[in-house]
C-alpha cells in the first residue's frame, strides 16, 4: 500500500466523495488545503488509473505533513472526560509515526 494525499470529489450540487482509486481514505484532514490522507494499492499490484499528479508521502514527509498542521492548527486529544489536551510536537510525531507504522504496509 502507499500513502497518497488527496482532495475529495464532487459528485453532485452538495455531495462530495473520495476518488474511486482510494482503498482507504479519510485520514488526517489538513485545514491548511482541505487534503486527506489514504491508501492506494501500489503500482505493481494494480490495473487501472490513478492520476500521475497524485501526492505519494513517505514517513517523513508525512511527519512533516501533520508538523506543519499542528502548526497551523493543533492537535489535541480529549479524555475520558471529554476534556481537550493539545499534544505537543513530540506528541503528535509520535501519534503520526504509529498510525503510518500500522496502516502503511
Amino acid at each position: 500500500m502507499v500513502l497518497v494525499e488527496y482532495k475529495l470529489h464532487k459528485v453532485g450540487k452538495n455531495a462530495k466523495k473520495a476518488p474511486d482509486f482510494i482503498i482507504d481514505g479519510g485520514h488526517w484532514f489538513s485545514p491548511i488545503d482541505n487534503t486527506m490522507v489514504g491508501l492506494v494499492e501500489a503500482e505493481a499490484d494494480r490495473d487501472y488509473y490513478i492520476p500521475d499528479s497524485i501526492v505519494t508521502l513517505s514517513k517523513e514527509e508525512f511527519l512533516a505533513r501533520q508538523a506543519a498542521i499542528h502548526a497551523v492548527s493543533p492537535i489535541v486529544s480529549m479524555d475520558d472526560d471529554m476534556n481537550e489536551t493539545t499534544l505537543t510536537d513530540a506528541q503528535v510525531a509520535e501519534q503520526a509515526g504509529s498510525w503510518y507504522d500500522s496502516f502503511v504496509v
